[in-house]
């Protein structure tokens, strides 16, 4: 085995130029880890968020970052069943404490003293990173490693989103901006497969296009000026019974006015802004809900993956570049110059 090995990691807070490709010392699991050697990683807006400056209390410098991953495991720390050398995995990024009230009640996603990998502890940005063994899912069969990576965040995001919060039901309408977002591009598909008839808007005729192939069943192009009555228009004048908002500030005041009564607006992302103008009569008048969902669970990853093996989703990747092109990576979510994941081939 080598003794280094390489990984793009930041040692402070910045633009793009931060970034570095490094030699640094091979990681040796400790017990209940085992030691990937990632094959590919996917790139989501928490890296660029990370590298740019944490909004939830400082994380550990140098970092490398990356938390959708797939490789194979090539070394077993102490105590690890379960799992062989060679193994092909991803994995849950959320490591939560299992002892608190919410981790007792099933509710990892807001356990107070969660971690996650590629934020907390080194991620898959390298060309090994190590992982708790209680973390790992076997990659599905019939994808790729690249395919793979491409899935986690983005597909258990857009599931507890849509399904286990906003609880979308057959028959309902949801409006889903930016379509060309990877959990967007994963929560067309989720809210077809749940029976819902799907509103997405974009920003170009090319990426219009690809929301519809993904089965979203009316696109708008939100650099229109009428795009939210073309929304409305859609509805027969009623508007959506959900809005998933991945954006933030630049986005809630219209995605809240696409909002049917009753309707309920279901948000997990905040990289435009993070505070809001509210109005409140149009809440109670309108009897609206603002729900939050964070992440998604582990059991909810397993069932995705389970959609994605069987093709009832499918991965959306925009393209896929090396771990030398990694700030081109990020340039490309910053620019949101993409419609999909962008995938970090490493092996």
């Amino acid at each position: 085995m080598p003794k280094t090995m390489r990984a793009a990691r930041f040692h402070q807070h910045g633009g793009r130029e931060v970034l570095r490709l490094e030699q640094v010392p091979l990681p040796q699991p400790g017990a209940g880890e085992v030691r990937i050697r990632v094959q590919a990683c996917a790139l989501n807006w928490l890296d660029v968020g990370i590298r740019r400056g944490p909004k939830f209390g400082a994380v550990p410098l140098p970092l490398t970052t990356g938390v959708d991953t797939c490789g194979l495991i090539d070394a077993l720390g102490a105590g690890v069943s379960g799992w062989q050398i060679g193994d092909a995995v991803t994995l849950y990024s959320l490591v939560t404490c299992g002892i608190c009230e919410f981790c007792r009640a099933g509710e990892v996603t807001v356990c107070p003293r969660h971690e996650i990998i590629g934020e907390h502890r080194d991620g898959g940005l390298a060309d090994y990173m190590l992982a708790p063994a209680r973390n790992l899912i076997a990659k599905p069969a019939s994808l790729s490693a690249v395919e793979t990576a491409a899935l986690p965040v983005v597909s258990k995001t857009a599931w507890h989103m849509l399904i286990t919060v906003a609880r979308l039901q057959a028959g309902e309408t949801v409006f889903i901006p930016g379509a060309g977002g990877g959990v967007a591009s994963m929560g067309i598909q989720i809210a077809k497969h749940a029976g819902a008839t799907v509103i997405a808007s974009s920003s170009s005729a090319e990426k219009m296009a690809k929301a519809r192939a993904l089965g979203a069943d009316h696109v708008v192009n939100y650099q229109e000026a009428d795009w939210v009555e073309q929304v409305l228009a859609a509805t027969g004048g009623r508007g959506v019974d959900v809005a998933q908002d991945l954006v933030g500030a630049a986005t809630w005041a219209d995605s809240l006015r696409t909002l049917a009564r009753n309707g309920r607006m279901v948000v997990c992302g905040s990289h435009s802004g993070t505070h809001f103008d509210l109005s409140i009569p149009q809440m109670y008048h309108r009897q609206l809900s603002i729900l939050g969902a964070n992440g998604g669970s582990y059991n909810e990853l397993c069932r995705v993956l389970d959609l994605a093996g069987k093709g009832v989703l499918r991965p959306v990747i925009d393209r896929v570049l090396p771990l030398s092109q990694i700030s081109e990576g990020h340039r490309i979510l910053e620019e949101h110059d993409h419609f999909g994941k962008v995938v970090i081939k490493i092996a």
